[in-house]
């Protein structure tokens, strides 16, 4: 398993110099830059902004993994979805032009006086859509497991059994509703065979994550751990400990 980070929340003020020297000093070998933070990786990027932002990465071993966007496709009102599936396609060209993996995408809440399967073939059906365009770009759609209701891992395994597409992935995002009876072995053999990016918090927290490493050896993970966690005023030190901690976890 890789381990790298998201910009959310800890990296949310480095500029992109700071995040990859940041990466290079801690021991982290990938980045998923989250929309709307001080790096400036947005798709209102021109043609020499996309080609700088490659140039950045280049000569480095800090590897560009992903685009964390805020894509969410919930909405009741069609222009706000209709909106949201072209900004979807905005992120995955500027995946592609930037040598990134993939863009993560997610349901965000179950908006109320809707069914909720309503709801949930919506944001399946729009997954789909996206993910039609982003197989032509040969870029990954990850899902991650969150939202207001959403973040139930049933209902996550509904949206991916609607949208039924390849190319759309799970990101497991190590949230309480993962837990039944103390154990998330359950719901995360609901989507163990989509896990294709995994976010993780304080490592010290009440969340399972002796659990976790062993259900993510059974399936030979071998992708991006990602911290989430909150910003520091030594983010090196914290994230050399995070590091750490993670790899003896492994051990």
């Amino acid at each position: 398993m890789k381990v790298g980070t998201i910009t959310y929340n800890i990296g949310a003020e480095m500029s992109l110099d700071e995040l990859i020297s940041l990466c290079e000093e801690a021991g982290l070998e990938g980045l998923e830059l989250r929309t709307t933070h001080a790096h400036g990786v947005e798709p209102e990027l021109d043609a020499a902004g996309r080609q700088a932002v490659r140039e950045k990465f280049a000569g480095t071993d800090v590897e560009l993994h992903g685009l964390g966007s805020a894509c969410e496709y919930h909405s009741p009102d069609p222009e706000e979805l209709a909106s949201q599936i072209q900004l979807t396609r905005d992120f995955i060209d500027l995946a592609k032009d930037l040598g990134a993996v993939g863009v993560k995408i997610r349901p965000n809440r179950l908006p109320e006086g809707v069914p909720v399967e309503q709801t949930l073939r919506q944001i399946g059906e729009s997954m789909a859509q996206v993910a039609d365009y982003a197989a032509e770009k040969d870029i990954k759609l990850w899902v991650e497991v969150h939202g207001q209701g959403t973040s139930d891992p049933k209902h996550i395994k509904t949206i991916m059994d609607i949208a039924n597409h390849p190319q759309l992935l799970v990101c497991w995002n190590c949230l309480a509703p993962d837990i039944v009876d103390g154990s998330i072995q359950e719901n995360f053999q609901l989507l163990q065979d989509k896990i294709d990016l995994v976010h993780v918090h304080d490592l010290y927290d009440d969340y399972p994550y002796h659990e976790l490493v062993e259900l993510l050896k059974a399936i030979d993970y071998d992708g991006y751990i990602m911290a989430e966690i909150p910003g520091s005023d030594d983010p090196v030190r914290v994230m050399k400990y995070f590091v750490a901690l993670w790899r003896e976890m492994l051990r």
